[in-house]
């Protein structure tokens, strides 16, 4: 397969494209809320900047997976571009999750009104493992 229908076949789709959708409101949410004393281009400027950190995470998680792709059998191999499409797509939702969680723990109105279940459930796994 190309590679364009490797990206239409990894990021096409309702769920994929719910997921990618999630991952820019997040970015977007981590930016206003961090800089909320600056303007909104600012605020605009910080969430772009952070979801093409995403997709830069994704571009070496890809082309990672297709190094790493070289020490299966020929065989069982698949090809170039379905890895790295893979990785870039594992590699967009690892970041947009790390932001995520960055989010909830460090800003106090991250999720607005589900804050405080967040919160609650966070305290609960801190104090199991600690």
């Amino acid at each position: 397969m190309s590679m364009e229908s490797e990206i239409k076949t990894r990021f096409g789709g309702f769920w994929n494209s719910l997921i990618l959708l999630f991952v820019i409101i997040v970015c977007f949410r981590f930016a206003s809320l961090e800089l909320a004393a600056e303007s909104i281009s600012e605020r605009i400027h910080c969430g772009i900047h952070l979801f093409l950190g995403c997709v830069a995470a994704g571009f070496l998680l890809g082309i990672l997976r297709i190094f790493l792709a070289f020490s299966n059998e020929t065989y069982t191999r698949a090809p170039a571009s379905a890895n790295f499409v893979s990785g870039l797509k594992y590699g967009i939702v690892a970041g947009g999750l790390l932001i995520f969680i960055i989010g909830i723990m460090q800003l106090n109105n991250f999720l607005g009104v589900f804050q405080p279940i967040a919160s609650g459930l966070v305290a609960k796994l801190t104090a199991i493992f600690a």
